[in-house]
């Protein structure tokens, strides 16, 4: 008996091992049939930096086989049986889709950062926690600034469950008032270092609270998106235009622009994320009314074909504010997946900016626009998906144009990319001044 269970147990250590070594034996097979590269081999290319590996990580996750034809068939069984939404997402209360990172950052907001950055201009982040290194970035970048004479105006932008917690769970009904994220930390190291900061978690706060006392209950958020909604993006930017106002930072030039009504059925972007056949049929679109903003001669305010990717200048006008920003500023703004909405055939087939892959939805109606309307002044953008840490600095480094004549920058990310950001926080030169 002794000896038959030893066998047994070998087989079962044997067949473990054959299924591990299946995965990537079949991936080398299947990639020397094809004649494509090992990818595999790319480990020894490359230097073993944390990015490098985790980029390597990545290449070899969308390159596998199984990870193409297999996992989605299981992920459709367990969201089919188990309503399990994968690793990116997270259902929540009333059919909310909340953004795994999103919650993450809300358990681990601050750890150690060891992490070498790459960019010759930043020290080493070794015995530094990511909070600190993002403080650091921060307040240079201020410094930076205020040698040309620019005030940094920094906006951190809630994450979805740090508004609606109540929404994750049912343990924060009643409570949600009382929900503390932890980048009101931050916020307040800021202002203790003089930096200026927008505090949307309050605002936002105010706004729900208004809601239950029998305001207009008007979500903040999209359902199964990881974005505000047009009202939460109409709100931030009147709490800056406000701001600069009390500190007399507002463009003394007035601009005229018109507004109208746009409606749009949208999909949410973690339906897209969960990346599961027919997750869709589980959820019903969400229609949106956005208000367009638009230039009386020029029309929208989006970029034109000449602008570089990702940025936006108004046109004939020096703008003296700029945004620097992440999706929260693309969205309803510039071009977006054609997958994640629709807008009237009225409005579509009249879009310029229509493309293979893209179009406005609606466009112009975002928060770029929306704060030069309650600025009644042009304003200057770029903007990067899920780059707001650094991405939108270095394109700003290669374009000194864009920077000449700014009194203002206001710079806007995501509060999960203070500890989960892709490209960390790096220390970016600011372009040499035009002549």
């Amino acid at each position: 008996m002794p000896n038959r269970a030893r066998t047994s147990e070998l087989a079962l250590v044997i067949g473990f091992l054959a299924v591990i070594a299946a995965v990537p034996v079949t991936q080398t097979c299947l990639e020397l049939a094809r004649h494509e590269r090992v990818q595999f081999t790319d480990v020894f290319r490359y230097r073993p930096s944390a990015k490098n590996l985790r980029q390597f990580e990545h290449t070899l996750e969308e390159k596998s086989w199984f990870q193409q034809k297999l996992r989605p068939e299981v992920q459709r069984l367990f969201f089919a049986t188990l309503r399990d939404p994968g690793s990116k997402g997270v259902l929540g209360r009333d059919r909310w889709l909340f953004y795994r990172p999103d919650l993450r950052y809300l358990v681990e907001p601050d750890r150690p950062d060891a992490d070498a950055a790459d960019s010759k201009w930043a020290e080493t982040s070794a015995n530094r926690t990511e909070r600190e290194n993002v403080l650091r970035a921060i307040v240079r970048f201020r410094d930076q600034l205020k040698e040309r004479g620019i005030v940094l105006v920094v906006m951190p932008v809630p994450g979805k469950p740090s508004v609606y917690p109540d929404l994750v769970t049912r343990r924060e009904i009643g409570k949600q008032q009382q929900f503390r994220s932890p980048t009101l930390g931050l916020l307040g190291d800021l202002r203790r270092k003089g930096v200026t900061t927008v505090d949307l978690f309050a605002a936002f706060r105010d706004a729900r609270s208004e809601a239950g006392s029998g305001g207009a209950n008007v979500p903040l958020y999209l359902a199964q998106d990881t974005h505000w909604t047009p009202f939460g993006a109409q709100l931030a930017a009147q709490i800056v235009a406000n701001q600069l106002r009390e500190m007399n930072l507002a463009p003394a030039e007035r601009k005229e622009f018109r507004t109208q009504l746009v409606g749009v059925t949208r999909w949410g972007d973690i339906l897209d994320m969960m990346q599961i056949p027919g997750a869709r049929d589980a959820f019903l679109p969400q229609h949106v009314v956005c208000e367009q903003v638009l230039d009386p001669a020029l029309g929208l305010l989006v970029p034109s074909a000449s602008d570089r990717p990702g940025t936006y200048r108004y046109p004939g006008q020096k703008a003296p504010v700029l945004v620097l920003g992440d999706s929260f500023c693309r969205i309803y703004q510039y071009p977006e997946p054609q997958s994640l909405g629709e807008i009237p055939a009225s409005i579509a087939g009249t879009s310029k900016e229509e493309s293979g892959t893209k179009r406005l939805l609606p466009g112009s109606a975002g928060f770029i626009s929306h704060l030069a309307l309650a600025l009644k002044s042009p304003v200057d953008a770029i903007v990067s998906d899920g780059g707001a840490s650094t991405d939108v600095r270095r394109k700003l480094s290669t374009n000194p144009e864009i920077l000449e004549g700014k009194k203002v920058v206001v710079w806007e990310f995501i509060e999960r990319d203070i500890a989960l950001g892709r490209e960390g926080w790096e220390d970016v030169p600011l372009p040499a001044k035009l002549d």
